[in-house]
């Protein structure tokens, strides 16, 4: 038993002193997303937004002398396209007896907000890549969630590329192909960090003879940090992509060890892009709209409440591509899976 002097024990001790609380609370949860931040977006005023892609195109004819010229009426359009705004929202209570009664040296409210605005981001994060509707691929105005990237892109078979899964590391021939798929080129190959560690440590293992070097490049962003390209591409990390998807889906799943890779083109719907639709007085600078209610009704508190409404939208269907089914966990090749 440690001595203390004139008291019994530690215990005994504590009762006359008190520890420093110190302000704020410290960050331990780091998750580092690419999609909010870099979509370029897009401010509605109706409920959803409808759009054409393009399916057919007028061809020219050849004709020969004195021949008569035909009429053609051939162009037409896919069905069209249509988002659904979805609202986002979270609230809290701000009990009145804690904010008028404890001595304190933290911002109650401004605590309470903060945390309310970083978890909201942490789910529109994760619905970005994940979010799902009722029937993949066909979007309802009654689906909770909009469509994340990879239920768009698994949509259409055409941008995808099967690395082939459990056995089959990624390929460097399959990353070139998935660049090509996206017109006219990416900005950003999104991918987890094990495959960006795995893929580093491949080409530059190879002490610059190897396949592949060629295609990696280091610059900076525009802040200055060191930003790795690969055949000219940004690659992009994102914490909230999943290192366990189901085989030929690209959901989350457990214990498969397998992942994606996407490929996006960023822009605004009629340039084919891929932006964020929002709606309201939302998506601005502050991005949610706060509301704060006074006086709950059979409580006494206080409330806040943030909500956005907001969509994903996928102007060409060319604007996003993925390499799926890819295993983590085995070597770098440079053959198709």
């Amino acid at each position: 038993m440690a001595i203390v002097g004139h008291f019994k024990d530690l215990a005994e001790a504590r009762k006359l002193v008190q520890s420093t609380l110190l302000a704020n609370v410290v960050q331990e949860i780091y998750e580092e997303g690419q999609l909010l931040r870099r979509l370029p977006v897009m401010t509605i005023d109706s409920r959803s937004i409808i759009y054409n892609r393009e399916k057919t195109l007028p061809s020219g004819s050849f004709f020969d002398i004195h021949e008569q010229l035909s009429w053609t009426a051939d162009v037409e359009y896919t069905a069209q396209v249509e988002c659904w705004l979805k609202r986002v929202y979270r609230q809290d209570i701000l009990d009145k007896f804690m904010m008028k009664t404890y001595k304190s040296p933290n911002d109650y409210r401004s605590i309470i907000l903060s945390q309310l605005r970083k978890g909201c981001m942490r789910t529109i994060e994760d619905k970005l890549i994940y979010g799902a509707s009722t029937t993949a691929g066909t979007p309802l105005e009654t689906d909770m969630e909009f469509p994340g990237i990879n239920e768009l892109v698994f949509a259409n078979s055409g941008q995808l590329i099967d690395q082939g899964g459990e056995t089959y590391g990624l390929s460097i021939t399959n990353l070139l192909d998935v660049i090509d798929l996206v017109k006219p080129r990416p900005d950003m190959l999104l991918m987890t960090r094990t495959l960006r560690n795995k893929l580093t440590e491949h080409i530059f293992s190879k002490g610059g003879t190897g396949t592949g070097l060629a295609y990696i490049t280091i610059t900076k962003d525009e802040f200055g940090k060191p930003l790795e390209m690969f055949n000219g591409v940004p690659i992009a990390i994102s914490d909230y992509l999943n290192d366990n998807c189901l085989d030929n889906a690209g959901t989350k799943s457990t214990g498969t060890d397998l992942s994606c890779i996407y490929a996006i083109r960023f822009g605004q719907i009629e340039d084919g892009g891929l932006c964020l639709c929002t709606g309201g007085d939302t998506g601005g600078v502050d991005f949610f709209q706060m509301i704060e209610l006074d006086n709950l009704e059979d409580y006494d508190a206080s409330g806040i409440r943030l909500v956005a409404y907001l969509t994903l939208a996928l102007g060409s269907t060319k604007a996003l591509a993925c390499i799926h089914s890819i295993a983590q966990d085995e070597a770098i090749g440079t053959e198709p899976g």
